[in-house]
C-alpha cells in the first residue's frame, strides 16, 4: 500500500510492531554476530549490508553534527538509518512511501533498540520523503501525542534513492525519490554544523562523469557555499561497490576519497584531488621487463581519479613505473622496485609480485599440466589465474592447476594477460608473477 502524496502517517516503533513483523518474516542477519532484521526478498536485495552501514556510520565524527535527529528520506528496511542512530547515539526518523516496508522498518528499529533512552523519539513516517513540511509537522505531532514536548530539528539527512534493477546504465531522473526535489525540500529544515548542513547521498556507482557533474550542480545551487566529498567504496571484489557524496559537516578537506573496507573496518583510505594518468603500451614481448614488479590494484583507485595520490605513496622517487592498464577489473602498474609497506598503500593492492616468465598462449585444458610444471620450476607452488579466460572453463583450469601444483614447494604467484601492440594487431601475452 502506498500512502497519498500529501499524507504522512507516523508509526511508533513498538513491541507490538515486532510481533506483527514476526508473523510475516523471521528476523535474520547477514553474518553471524550481526544484528537481525525483518526483510522481504525485495528488501534483502536493496538493503545496505550491515558491515557497510556500520563502517559508514563510524566514519562520522559525532561532534561535527549539529543537534537533532538523523533523517533517512527513503528508509527502506532502515538498516543504514539504524546504524547511524546506534553508533552516533541520535534519534532516528525514517520516511518510507510503501506502508508494508515502513512497518518492517519500524519493527527493525524496535528490534535493535537495546532499551536506549533516545529511542522514544524514533519514528517512521509512511509517505513521500520529498514533502518535508508535511513530514516534519507529522513527526512533531506524533511526539506531542505521545507526551513528548520536544521538537527536535534535523541534524543530518541521508538519502539512498531507488534505481532501476539490473540496469547497466541509468540517469539521475530514473532514481526515486528525485534527488533535487528532496534536497530542496529539506534544505531549510537542516541544522548547520561547523561546516554547514550534514547530508549524505548514497548513489549508484554506475553514474558517469557527466551525471556526477549534474549532482555537483544540484548541490551547488541547493547548498551555496557548502563543500562536499565524493567517496568511492570497495569491498575488494574488483569493482566499485558504493558511490556517495558527503556534504557540509560530513565533508573532508579533499574533493575525492576512496576506501577499501573489510568485514568490520576500513582497511585503507586515500584522499586527494582528481588527476589523470597515462597508460603505457608494449610493442614487443621483450619490453615487458622480467625482474620488475607487477601490481594489480583495486579499480576504485582509478574510478576515483586518485591513482596518482596512491602512486606517490606507493612508489619511491627513484623507482621507474608505468601504468600498463587503467581500465577494467584489474588495473596494473609495473615498477622496478617493491611497493611501500604503508598500510594505506597495501590496502588497495589485489596482488603484487616479480615478473618471472612470459607465455605466448593462454592456459588450456590440454596444456594446464605443462603450465603447472613450468611455474613450479620458477619456485611457485600455488598460482592464481588473474587473466581473461573463457568463463566456462576458468574455474576448471584453476582447480586443475592447483591440483597439479599440490605438494610443490615455493611461493604463491599469479598469471595476468597484457596486450602487445604489433603491426599486425593486438597480441595477448601471459605474464607469470611470483609473490
Amino acid at each position: 500500500m502506498v500512502v497519498g502524496e500529501e499524507e504522512h502517517r507516523p508509526i511508533v516503533p513498538s513491541k507490538r510492531g515486532v510481533t506483527y513483523a514476526k508473523r510475516k518474516f523471521k528476523p535474520t542477519s547477514s553474518r553471524k554476530g550481526e544484528p537481525e532484521f525483518f526483510m522481504d526478498e525485495g528488501m534483502k536485495r536493496l538493503s545496505t549490508p550491515w558491515s557497510v552501514a556500520s563502517i559508514r556510520a563510524g566514519q562520522i565524527d559525532h561532534l561535527s553534527l549539529p543537534a537533532g535527529v538523523i533523517l533517512d528520506a527513503a528508509a527502506g528496511s532502515g538498516v543504514q538509518l539504524i546504524a547511524f542512530s546506534k553508533i552516533l547515539k541520535r534519534p532516528a526518523l525514517g520516511i518510507e512511501l510503501v506502508e508494508d516496508v515502513a512497518k518492517l522498518c519500524a519493527a527493525n528499529m524496535q528490534l535493535n533498540s537495546d532499551g536506549e533512552v533516545q529511542r522514544s523519539l524514533d519514528r517512521v513516517l509512511v509517505g513521500d520523503g520529498s514533502d518535508a513540511d508535511s513530514a516534519i509537522a507529522s513527526y512533531w505531532a506524533s511526539l506531542r501525542d505521545s507526551g513528548t514536548r520536544a521538537h527536535p530539528p534535523v541534524a543530518m539527512l541521508h538519502l539512498d534513492p531507488a534505481r532501476p534493477r539490473d540496469a547497466q546504465n541509468h540517469s539521475l531522473e530514473e532514481m526515486e525519490p528525485d534527488i533535487k526535489t528532496v534536497l530542496k525540500a529539506w534544505s531549510s529544515h537542516l541544522q548547520n554544523g561547523p561546516r554547514g548542513p550534514a547530508v549524505l547521498l548514497d548513489l549508484s556507482p554506475r553514474l558517469d562523469t557527466v551525471q556526477r557533474a549534474m549532482v555537483d550542480g544540484i548541490l551547488e545551487t541547493t547548498f551555496p557555499g557548502a563543500s562536499w566529498t565524493w567517496e568511492w567504496l570497495s569491498r575488494g571484489g574488483g569493482r566499485v561497490d558504493r558511490l556517495s557524496v558527503w556534504l557540509g559537516s560530513l565533508s573532508s578537506d579533499s574533493s575525492n576519497r576512496c576506501i577499501r573496507i573489510g568485514r568490520k573496518n576500513i582497511i585503507a583510505s586515500i584522499e586527494g584531488e582528481v588527476s589523470g594518468a597515462v597508460e603505457s603500451s608494449f610493442s614487443s614481448v621483450m619490453e615487458i621487463p622480467r625482474g620488475a614488479y607487477l601490481t594489480i590494484v583495486d579499480p576504485v583507485l582509478i574510478e576515483s581519479g586518485l591513482q596518482n595520490s596512491w602512486h606517490d605513496r606507493a612508489v619511491g622517487s627513484g623507482t621507474g613505473s608505468s601504468w600498463v592498464r587503467l581500465g577494467g577489473r584489474r588495473p596494473m602498474l609495473i615498477h622496478t622496485d617493491e611497493l611501500s609497506e604503508d598500510e594505506q598503500v597495501r590496502g588497495f593492492v589485489i596482488a603484487t609480485g616479480k615478473i618471472v616468465q612470459h607465455r605466448l598462449s593462454a592456459p588450456e585444458l590440454n596444456t594446464i599440466d605443462q603450465v603447472a610444471s613450468s611455474v613450479a620450476k620458477m619456485g611457485i607452488s600455488n598460482i592464481t589465474l588473474r587473466c581473461s579466460l573463457d568463463p566456462d572453463i576458468h574455474p576448471t583450469l584453476q582447480r586443475r592447476i592447483t591440483r597439479e601444483l599440490k605438494g610443490a614447494e615455493g611461493s604463491k604467484g599469479f598469471l595476468v594477460d597484457l596486450d602487445v601492440q604489433r603491426p599486425t594487431g593486438t597480441q595477448k601475452v601471459y605474464v607469470v608473477c611470483k609473490e
